[in-house]
């Protein structure tokens, strides 16, 4: 007996970890909808969409920059300002559902103007709750390529926190980096890199667009206003190991032929900057070193000496910056909100109640059930739903911009898997807080009992719902699965009518059949209840079976698209 038990008890292990795995790889299957999308760098925005910004009839360049970057053009053929899409760069930003869209306007100055949402895989609550929130735009106006200096406290919109704070984010991201040059846009081409040697590299290898050269280096985006006779020149820096120079050339001037040329051929021009390493040049004094021009072409000359100085100093600026911080100076390594710190202290508390038989007092079980009501459901917002599940499953976890959410999820997802049991759901779950609140005790009056054939049919519509939704991901990976469920009422602020109206509906159900949403209902806990490892576990039933052809329906599809 005690061995057939144990065979059962490892039957059970392994029959599950294949549950588990089956339910893994259902959620990697599901496709991204913003892979779908093919959002691509050098994919235009639309007119009409630009058109709206401006005053003027406009035209956009029939192609971006190598900054990816496209000109917004008057009529008479002027540049008026320069656009940007956020996507695909800030691809892994992932908000609630997926990632945010933003188009950038940017001045002459490289300044941000205006600031509009393109798209969004986010839910249609939150998307339009911060397109209609203006002064949500309006602090991002002045932010100068590279981002803003310092600590920027970004005000999230009230209610959508998760798409606002991903779309500040994927602008930060597209703006940082080095500062693309206007004057000088162009990146060297397998052509120009070919020419430089590299040991041990040919020159065929070099035209290879794949071979990226970190020991060259353009002046155009790090200095472009050193002007000299007629205008500035950009150089390109060829360094070595030890961060020491090998070679100086002039690449792109706006100073006359033949004066450009005289600096170009003129060697011991170039030997003042040759051997010397970057930190060297960047203390480099032209005029108290004795620098002189180069006969014919004076100016042209010592403005490029000038910018070998002002551009060793931009490259030395931006090595000893720390590799831990953001460019821009915003640590986006986790932002946390008072919230946040809530919701995780609520999980510790469960921990140490559950650990302490708490919950077997009814004074405090009330008093916790109404805490995770008012602070994880109210204030927080804080719901484990289909919709987050699918969405973080396919984008990743956004455990940076609501580390609070992530913890919840992380413990709905992964409790019924280590403990046997199911904590979201008991202790957790802010509606199924409400629902222990309002239902009725086995005597009370308000007690509805369902006829038995009746309630075991409808046991099966939270799986059968579960089924339903995964599919509509399958062939439509942007359907919005957060109307599916009335969890989306507790982010009161910009839920619909028809949201909260469903949430009441339900609660009010729950106070005459006990629990009746949770256990006829919701398809959330149906998934967790199936990663739950039972005394059951270690038999296959059409849970299973269904899973597994799931997910061969989604291989097919995936495969044929």
């Amino acid at each position: 007996m005690n061995q057939s038990s144990s065979r059962q008890r490892r039957l059970a292990k392994l029959v599950h970890a294949a549950r588990v795995a089956v339910v893994a790889c259902l959620l990697l299957a599901i496709p991204s909808p913003s892979q779908l999308a093919e959002v691509q760098s050098g994919t235009a925005p639309t007119l009409d969409f630009v058109q709206e910004i401006f005053d003027e009839p406009i035209s956009l360049s029939d192609r971006p920059d190598s900054n990816g970057l496209w000109s917004v053009l008057q009529q008479d053929g002027s540049s008026l300002a320069k656009i940007a899409r956020t996507l695909p760069l800030a691809a892994d930003v992932v908000g609630y559902r997926g990632p945010t869209e933003a188009l950038i306007v940017l001045d002459d100055k490289l300044q941000v103007a205006e600031v509009r949402l393109l798209s969004s895989m986010d839910t249609d609550e939150h998307v339009q709750s911060v397109v209609a929130e203006e002064g949500f735009f309006d602090q991002f106006r002045g932010w100068p390529w590279g981002g803003p200096a310092g600590k920027v406290q970004v005000d999230a919109v009230s209610g959508a926190t998760l798409t606002s704070l991903a779309l500040a984010e994927g602008m930060l991201k597209r703006l940082g980096g080095d500062r693309p040059s206007l004057v000088f846009p162009d990146e060297l081409s397998a052509e120009e890199i070919a020419k430089w040697p590299l040991e041990g590299v040919s020159s065929t290898d070099l035209i290879r667009a794949d071979l990226i050269r970190t020991d060259l280096i353009r002046t155009g985006p790090l200095t472009d206003d050193i002007a000299g006779y007629q205008g500035p020149t950009e150089l390109v820096i060829q360094v070595d190991e030890g961060n020491r120079v090998q070679r100086v050339k002039i690449r792109k001037s706006f100073d006359n032929e033949p004066y450009v040329d005289y600096v170009r051929t003129e060697a011991s021009f170039w030997k003042t900057f040759v051997g010397k390493s970057i930190d060297e040049l960047a203390a480099f004094n032209p005029e108290a070193a004795g620098v002189e021009g180069v006969s014919g072409a004076t100016m042209t000359s010592l403005a490029v000496a000038d910018t070998v100085v002002a551009a060793a100093n931009e490259i030395q600026a931006a090595q000893k910056e720390s590799p831990a911080v953001s460019s821009t100076g915003w640590d986006w390594s986790m932002r946390i909100s008072a919230p946040d710190i809530a919701t995780i202290g609520l999980l510790v508390l469960m921990t140490l109640a559950s650990w302490m038989r708490w919950f077997r007092y009814r004074v405090f079980r009330h008093i916790w059930l109404l805490a995770v009501f008012l602070i994880i459901g109210i204030w927080a917002g804080n719901l484990v739903s289909l919709s987050l599940v699918a969405g973080w499953g396919v984008e990743g976890i956004a455990w940076r911009l609501a580390p609070g959410l992530a913890a919840i999820a992380c413990v709905a997802m992964l409790s019924p898997i280590a403990t046997k049991g199911n904590p979201y759901c008991n202790h957790l779950c802010p509606h199924g807080a409400m629902q222990q609140l309002v239902r009725p005790t086995p005597k009370s009056r308000r007690a509805i009992s369902l006829p038995t054939r009746f309630q075991s049919k409808l046991l099966w519509l939270p799986g059968i719902t579960l089924v339903v939704a995964y599919l509509m991901l399958t062939v439509r990976p942007a359907v919005d699965l957060s109307s599916w469920e009335p969890f989306h009422a507790y982010l009161f602020r910009i839920a619909s009518w028809a949201s909260i109206a469903a949430a009441l509906a339900t609660l009010a159900i729950s106070a005459f059949i006990p629990m009746g949403y949770c256990r006829m209902g919701c398809p959330t806990g149906r998934l967790l209840d199936y990663l739950r490892r039972t005394s059951k576990s270690h038999r296959i039933g059409l849970a299973d079976y269904m899973a597994l052809l799931l997910l061969a329906v989604t291989v097919c599809v995936n495969y044929l698209r």
